[in-house]
């Protein structure tokens, strides 16, 4: 399996960021290129786990592709989008990620601890921002107005209102055709930025894989119900991506049952099933080298061009050059993770690529 990197020079998610902040009057010091973003009205189009190999195999071909960001996951990703910020700065490093703030590992998209899993537990000490830096340019926004139609139950969470919640109108729904229902009601009124967002692709990818039949049809009825509408508000340029692709995995490896590794660790492996952050005093490389030769392992000396940054708190990333997952249990029990047949957060293509498809512009 051959690796594709962020590139985070021209045209990645990261540079997306940048050209959407611009296009809101919002100035960041943006490392390389920004895509910049014709017309005068954005309704930005974020279709959860679709890959541009997904979107290819489901029958629409589109020129156009970007690369996300490392990991290729969903909290890293939107907070990138979000905020401008790269992986390395925002420090959101995965579904699981480690806080220096917090002092140990905290799942970011619900901001509470891994093996407690209440929403928002850490909030009622910590505030999201001061457990993460991240700087949202939502709410740096003037004159402008902008509104988000996102699924019900995310819109308060500590996460949304750290990245996208700071618009002037969020509007909620309950599935897919409320969605397009809320998402064209939105658009008839008058908004200068309108952020859509929809799970139901990464939902089936990861239960019955990418390749799988409910997925392809997903996308067929999301991407076609969305063209539908931006071909009824003109007035409008539509960006449709996605944070990530998935890959079909052939196997789960339990990290939890090889002690040799967790005893060579200072605290567990954090990131995703297919981005592996490791802290340790010892040589991993050789290590990880004989154990699990089907790891790519990377040093300090080579953070940069994964997550933008090398100050990040990890000694050794591994990425798997094969379609497996490496999962680590924070509970006793297995849990549905583990079973699951669509992973991403890796490099490969698959996880990597997404859609950039401009219409109306």
């Amino acid at each position: 399996m051959s690796f594709v990197y962020p590139d985070y020079n021209k045209n990645s998610i990261y540079n997306l960021a940048c050209g959407i902040a611009d296009f809101l009057g919002v100035k960041r010091d943006c490392k390389g290129n920004k895509i910049s973003i014709p017309g005068k009205k954005l309704a930005l189009v974020l279709l959860d786990g679709l890959g541009y190999n997904m979107l290819k195999s489901a029958g629409y071909e589109t020129e156009s592709k970007i690369t996300t960001v490392f990991p290729s996951t969903t909290s890293t990703v939107i907070t990138t989008l979000f905020t401008a910020q790269l992986p390395g700065e925002h420090k959101i490093l995965g579904y699981n990620t480690f806080s220096k703030r917090l002092g140990g590992i905290a799942n970011s998209l619900k901001f509470t601890y891994p093996p407690i899993g209440i929403p928002d537990l850490i909030s009622q000490n910590i505030k999201f921002t001061n457990a993460f830096p991240v700087k949202s340019y939502l709410a740096e926004v003037k004159d402008k107005k902008t509104a988000s139609v996102i699924p019900k139950g995310i819109e308060n969470t500590e996460f949304t209102m750290a990245t996208h919640g700071r618009v002037s109108t969020t509007k909620t729904y309950s599935n897919y055709w409320d969605a397009l229902y809320e998402f064209n009601n939105i658009l008839n009124e008058d908004y200068d930025f309108v952020y859509f967002y929809a799970p139901d692709i990464d939902t089936l990818a990861h239960k019955h894989g990418p390749s799988s039949l409910p997925v392809k049809q997903a996308i067929k009825d999301i991407y076609e119900g969305i063209r539908q509408i931006a071909s009824n508000h003109k007035e409008y340029t539509f960006v449709i991506t996605a944070d990530h692709g998935h890959v079909d995995v052939s196997s789960h490896i339990l990290l939890n049952n090889d002690n040799e590794l967790l005893n060579m660790l200072e605290i567990p492996p954090y990131g995703d099933s297919r981005a592996l952050f490791f802290i340790s005093r010892f040589e991993l490389k050789t290590f990880l080298y004989h154990k699990y030769p089907e790891l790519k392992v990377f040093d300090k000396s080579e953070f940069e061009m994964l997550v933008g940054k090398d100050d990040i708190y990890a000694d050794f990333i591994a990425v798997p050059t094969d379609n497996k997952a490496y999962i680590y249990l924070f509970k006793d029990e297995l849990d549905e993770y583990a079973k699951l047949k669509g992973h991403h957060g890796g490099l490969s293509e698959d996880e990597m690529y997404v859609p950039l498809v401009i219409l109306n512009a």
